[in-house]
């Protein structure tokens, strides 16, 4: 057991090491330049910790209408905060300052500033909890363990991972805690350790539950074949425990876990089609590595054949050495990412592997001979040199470059210090200041070369988030104008800044537009393949606007577009301008639809299977378009294809069989309008083809058609969406000319057709004529619908995105949720209804809070009864 003094002083220590090892990102906070990563820190880690805040203060535990079209945070953010544990204390933490008005209210600038913060607060914690389980293992040695420790807590992983994708960090939590737990059952058959991180682990995050599992999983394995003690828990009554105690884990983490792992499984995202090769060289893991720099410690230990006697390093220097081999094998970085595209996330096993193996080996060394010492120093420099010498990319021509292999010289004389006087404690506090000073003056000058100059983190500033291209005071004063002058339930507006898909939860109002790992299936496949949106940029993960469609953003209740004065290319149909600031202009749509769209007009969405996308825009303007409708509706709405083979031309190449070569810097072809559209009453084309890039190492490039632009990814690209049937809308225009740049395409299927917008203006007109006054009230996860005065039998539909988790009731009867118009919220409706209410819980809370209750009470009955035996 540690002391009271043991205790304080862990804490202090943990507290000024965390604080020292962000010593450079805590000198640039003052110079307004924060840790977080300029891409996905500034476009997800901020804007959901702000959104999430907000949301979790007032009440609001479930859902979001500001993420995206609409979707349910403790499911799709629960890869990012909407079942993390430290963010839920954090959260804790700032609402008390922040009610005391200690702080100001928390804006995306206030969670930018506070990353660096955080973060030293969960390295303490690391350091503390690290810190414990290594001295468990290791025989109750309180200051090597503490050395180990840092080792792994102030990794290059750990700050890579919290500058980029901040809640990455928490996995350095709840990974030595897995460990003690095994530790606990194979020391003294105490369960509790077990439960207790594996259902922390599986309610935390369902990712790195997964890789932290593995490495759990094959821990278990490596301490049967290498025991640590002569008196273990028997391997067959450790089955039973382990069994049971993840069974128990599994059940109380099920509340987070489930909906998570459901989440996850119903989003939409191509699988990696790559080729990955069987070995390769990322980085150099002793000099200048992203994901791992290896201590000059362990390399020296790995050559002193005297510590291999000791159990504790042999095992430990074993999994080190296999997680490092690791590194070099793609395939490795493949499974433990689920077996998708190579990605090194999971190089935080290595770390802890390595800082027990050192907090093993450090009170060994005493014993380690002279002799012993020199051979494994010409093994140390000759590691170095090899790396040194093989490595291409790496310049040791300046002090910083240089100094990894410097202090490994510095901590090899020390070691040399240490095992001449063994029993001087003067060089052993001197052999540890030297390996944490060092560690933590390499990870200082890590975050300023790989993090602040290489990793763009400079360009997190101040400056920029309060500037016009992130969070600009004129967008949000003109978009909050226009949306306090509107009285309907969910107006939403089309505005993203810069590329930032996530600028409606930035700026704080509905949107068109989200970027998550994590996102609705059904909406996904809405854009893909129901109704081919074009995002302007293709890309998983994120979808926005409608393709400047007017039809969509009837739909969808998004009448206002927001453009940059100067930047007003393809207005959808219908949309004139409405309010305007210095430097941007809103438009406002004069066909907007009823938020509750009732109708007896009903089309199969089989029925429509084989048609255009825009002739299912025009069945879901004309009726409701219903998966596995009861009734149905005869009369498609029917759209001619206008192309004619005659009057398709190539330009800069040759297009035959279906096959497109552009010779020239840019070219395409051009498809003529017959007189008869020209004349017709037409206002806008839609445009649809099949494009494949036939270079599979061609890197992006740029789609344009007439005025349109879009982008299309590598077919390299992890990002790709493999999604190559594109519809385009245009106005009206003579020709179409489509332009791609020189390169071997595949182009075929070209559709054409026709939209007079008839359907839309009478779609609006009735709304008009027949509007009544519904009493609408949408709060958190409930909406609800009074005075709805049904006069017909048929269905209902609302424009919030429908997804597992929503129940409805009608006049206080549970019925079926149905999916409407492929993507939206409805139900069916009969006459005389008068109220209709919408509830959301995430997928399953109620049978996972009855599994986490039922488990708790068992393992607490088992833990209970295992402490007085």
């Amino acid at each position: 057991m540690m002391t009271k003094k043991q205790w304080i002083l862990l804490i202090c220590g943990s507290l000024l090491t965390a604080l020292l090892a962000h010593a450079f990102f805590l000198y640039q906070w003052t110079q307004g330049v924060y840790m977080t990563g300029p891409n996905d820190g500034l476009s997800q880690m901020v804007p959901f910790r702000e959104m999430l805040y907000d949301q979790f203060t007032s009440g609001n535990f479930f859902y979001s209408y500001e993420f995206g079209l609409g979707g349910g945070t403790l499911s799709q953010l629960a890869y990012y905060y909407g079942i993390n544990i430290f963010f839920f204390l954090t959260v804790m933490v700032v609402f008390i300052l922040e009610s005391l008005s200690i702080i100001r209210e928390p804006d995306v600038l206030f969670w930018a500033q506070a990353t660096v913060f955080s973060s030293a607060v969960r390295m303490m914690f690391i350091l503390i909890i690290t810190t414990y389980v290594f001295r468990y293992l290791n025989d109750g040695r309180l200051l090597p363990s503490f050395i180990g420790a840092v080792l792994y807590g102030t990794s290059a992983m750990y700050f890579l991972h919290v500058t980029y994708w901040e809640f990455f960090g928490d996995a350095f939590l709840w990974l030595p805690l897995l460990i003690l737990g095994v530790e606990k059952i194979i020391r003294e058959k105490k369960p509790g350790w077990l439960i207790t991180a594996t259902a922390i682990s599986f309610f935390d995050n369902f990712y790195f539950a997964y890789i932290s599992g593995i490495f759990t999983g094959l821990y278990i394995a490596a301490r049967w074949i290498f025991p640590l003690g002569t008196i273990e828990t028997p391997k067959r009554v450790q089955l039973k425990y382990y069994c049971f105690c993840v069974l128990l884990g599994f059940g109380i983490g099920s509340v987070g876990l489930v909906p998570a792992v459901w989440s996850f499984l119903q989003n939409t995202r191509p699988p990696y089609d790559q080729k990955i090769p069987l070995a390769a060289f990322p980085s150099n893991i002793l000099y200048d590595s992203y994901y791992l720099i290896v201590p000059a410690v362990f390399v020296l230990m790995l050559g002193v054949r005297q510590l291999y006697r000791k159990p504790q390093f042999r095992l430990f220097a074993i999994l080190s050495l296999g997680l490092i081999v690791l590194h070099f094998i793609p395939w490795a970085a493949s499974f433990f990412n689920g077996l998708s595209a190579p990605q090194h996330r999971y190089e935080y096993l290595a770390a802890f592997t390595i800082g027990c193996a050192v907090a093993a080996g450090l009170p060994a060394l005493k014993d380690v001979t002279i002799k012993q010492l020199t051979v494994a120093s010409v093994g140390l420099v000759a590691v170095y040199t090899v790396f040194q010498l093989t490595d291409p990319t790496l310049e040791l021509s300046s002090l910083w470059s240089a100094a990894i292999p410097i202090f490994a010289g510095i901590i090899l004389l020390f070691v040399f210090l240490f095992i001449k006087d063994g029993k001087k404690t003067v060089y052993m506090y001197g052999l540890f200041t030297i390996i944490v000073l060092s560690q933590l003056a390499v990870m200082n000058y890590y975050q300023y070369d790989k993090l602040y100059a290489d990793g763009s983190v400079h360009e997190s500033t101040k400056e920029y988030i309060m500037g016009e291209k992130y969070s600009a005071e004129e967008q949000q004063a003109l978009i909050d104008d226009v949306l306090d002058s509107d009285s309907t339930p969910l107006p939403r507006v089309t505005w993203m800044e810069n590329g930032r898909y996530n600028t409606p939860i930035i700026q704080g109002f509905p949107g068109t537009s989200v970027y998550s790992s994590i996102l609705n299936g059904n909406l996904l496949n809405y854009y893909y393949h129901d109704l081919e949106i074009d995002m302007k940029r293709e890309s998983v993960s994120r979808y926005s606007g409608f393709g400047d469609r007017a039809n969509l953003h009837s739909l969808w209740q998004a009448n206002y577009v927001m453009y940059e004065k100067g930047e007003e290319t393809n207005i959808p149909y219908g949309f004139v301008p409405y309010r305007e600031s210095e430097d941007y202009i809103v438009y406002e749509n004069t066909n907007p639809l009823p938020f509750v769209r009732v109708s007896d007009q009903i089309y199969r969405e089989e029925s429509l299977e084989n048609h255009h996308p825009l002739t299912r825009e025009q069945a879901m303007l004309q009726g409701l378009v219903v998966e596995n409708a009861e009734t149905k509706r005869k009369d498609v709405p029917h759209k001619e294809n206008l192309v004619d083979k005659k009057n398709i031309e190539s330009v800069g190449g040759s297009y035959s069989d279906e096959r497109l070569v552009i010779t020239e810097e840019e070219g395409g072809l051009d498809i003529s309008l017959p007189d008869s559209v020209l004349d017709s009453d037409a206002e806008d084309i839609y445009v649809s083809f099949y494009l494949l890039n036939n270079e599979v190492e061609a890197p992006l490039f740029a789609l344009r058609v007439n005025d349109f632009w879009t982008t299309r990814k590598s077919r390299e690209s992890i990002y790709k969406t493999n999604v190559n049937d594109i519809t385009i809308r245009i106005p009206k225009e003579e020709q179409i000319s489509i332009r791609m740049r020189e390169g071997d395409y595949t182009l075929k299927d070209v559709e054409v057709y026709t939209e007079d917008y008839v359907a839309l203006e009478n779609a609006a007109e009735n709304k008009q004529e027949n509007q009544r006054k519904h009493d609408i009230a949408i709060a958190g996860n409930r909406i609800t619908i009074d005075d709805l005065s049904a006069d017909t039998d048929g269905y209902l539909a609302i424009p919030v995105p429908y997804e597992k988790g929503w129940q409805v009731k009608v006049d206080g009867e549970k019925r079926d949720l149905e999916q409407v118009n492929y993507a939206m919220l409805g139900t069916s409706i009969q006459e005389g209804d008068e109220r209709v209410e919408f509830i959301y819980h995430p997928p399953y809370i109620n049978i996972t809070l009855m599994a986490a209750g039922v488990s708790l009470l068992i393992a607490m009955i088992w833990v209970r009864k295992r402490r007085k035996s």
